[in-house]
This record gives structure tokens, sequence and C-alpha cells, in this order.
């Protein structure tokens, strides 16, 4: 049996898929949600959706209640160090998340943020792909052409 992809979602990924179904990001929470994949998240992304959504997206919050009831595994905090270390790589408020995906060593890291988890230099150095909903989509699908449905 092929083993489940594990994803890391970015919170920007994770409430496009909530707001639109039928979305690259929706067909990824859809599959979340058929036990396809194994959706990822840090405690950060779960503070930000749950401090968002009542606010700028009240109509989400019964498929965010339904979203961790998979439930997403939820990767440990990572320690200051490490942080750190992503905060070198990547300067800004997503450091922690970049570390936390460092951490949980996702087969992929989806988000909508391409201003700053694609640069250069993170891509450079970060051991799994950073894709948006769509290219992983592709990606997903090209894979399985080749593998004959195989991971």
């Amino acid at each position: 049996m092929p083993t489940k992809w594990r994803i890391f979602l970015d919170t920007s990924a994770l409430l496009a898929g909530l707001n639109s179904p039928t979305g690259a990001a929706g067909v990824i929470l859809a599959a979340c949600f058929a036990h396809e994949f194994m959706p990822v998240v840090s405690p950060q992304i779960i503070e930000e959706a749950e401090r968002n959504i009542p606010v700028k997206f009240p109509l989400l919050k019964d498929g965010w209640a339904s979203f961790l009831l998979i439930p997403p595994e939820v990767a440990p905090e990572p320690p200051l160090s490490e942080v750190r270390r992503a905060r070198v790589l990547l300067p800004t408020s997503d450091a922690p998340i970049l570390a936390c995906a460092f951490r949980a060593k996702p087969d992929a890291l989806i988000t909508w943020n391409t201003r700053d988890f694609q640069r250069p230099n993170v891509r450079k150095e970060t051991p799994f792909p950073i894709l948006t909903p769509g290219e992983f989509i592709e990606g997903m699908w090209r894979a399985k052409r080749e593998t004959g449905g195989e991971r």
C-alpha cells in the first residue's frame, strides 16, 4: 500500500480551500477529508485561522471545525534556535511556520504566500517542495500518471 502524502498547509492555502471548495486548495482539502492526504499544520497556523475566521471569514466556521475533526497532524513548536535559523532564510513573521515545517518533514508545503515562501533562497534550502495549491495538484497528477497511481 502506498504511503499517504503528508502535506503541510499554510494558513493561506487552508483558508482558500475552505472558502472555495472547487478551487485547487479546495480539492486538496477534499482529499484530506477523504483521508487521501495527511494534512499537517503548526500551532501558529491554528492560531492564525482561529483569529481570522470569526473576523474575516465567519461563514468558514463550520468548515474549520470539520477540518479539525479529520484530525490534522499538529507539528510540535520548534525551539527558538530553529526559528532563528528559519528567520535567516525568511526574515518575516512566517519564519516560525517555516521552522515548524522543517521539523515536520512533510512531502510538500502548500501555500498561496509565494512572495515569502517561494523566495529562491528559501526554495534552495528547503528539503521539500514549496508549492501553490495548483502546482501541487498538477504535480500530483503527473506523478500518478508516471507511477500508475502509486506514490
